[in-house]
């Protein structure tokens, strides 16, 4: 997969998918990165409006593919509700397929219906529900379930 210093910057400066627009906020090596993994952060724009976050991570670790996800988004709450974070998916799947994906893991908990909606509206597959280890970060605040869904990149 391509690190985060082969990826030409003019890929990383046009990522946008109809009213939504992706300004890179940050990139990490491997050596950096939580993931062990290089990894790129965006600000998702809506028009010139920060609404909200959305990272690539573009390892194949089971932490990656089962627990955090090869993607995660975050969308401001007073922007919710208007499909922003499908549209930065979107956005974001030129840069994946640059790192040489061929398919994007996702996870969510069962409990996060506008996660689940999203990713059922891109197309995603549900594969499966993963017990969170008690050593993941997460089941510290009580989570014990992910949905892991697979976006294929055809």
């Amino acid at each position: 997969m391509a690190e985060a210093g082969d990826i030409g910057t003019a890929l990383l400066g046009k990522l946008g998918c109809d009213d939504v627009r992706l300004r890179l906020s940050r990139s990490y090596s491997p050596d950096t990165s939580l993931w062990r993994v290089a990894a790129y952060r965006f600000d998702v724009l809506a028009g010139d409006e920060p609404a909200g976050t959305i990272s690539l991570r573009p390892g194949a670790s089971y932490l990656l593919t089962h627990l955090a996800g090869q993607i995660g988004f975050s969308i401001e709450p007073a922007c919710r509700g208007r499909g922003l974070a499908g549209k930065a998916v979107k956005a974001l799947l030129p840069l994946a397929k640059a790192c040489g994906l061929t398919e994007l893991w996702l996870t969510t908990t069962p409990d996060n219906l506008a996660s689940r909606r999203t990713l059922e509206r891109l197309g995603c597959a549900l594969v499966e529900e993963v017990t969170i280890p008690e050593d993941y970060e997460s089941y510290a605040r009580g989570e014990r379930l992910k949905l892991r869904y697979r976006l294929e990149l055809g």
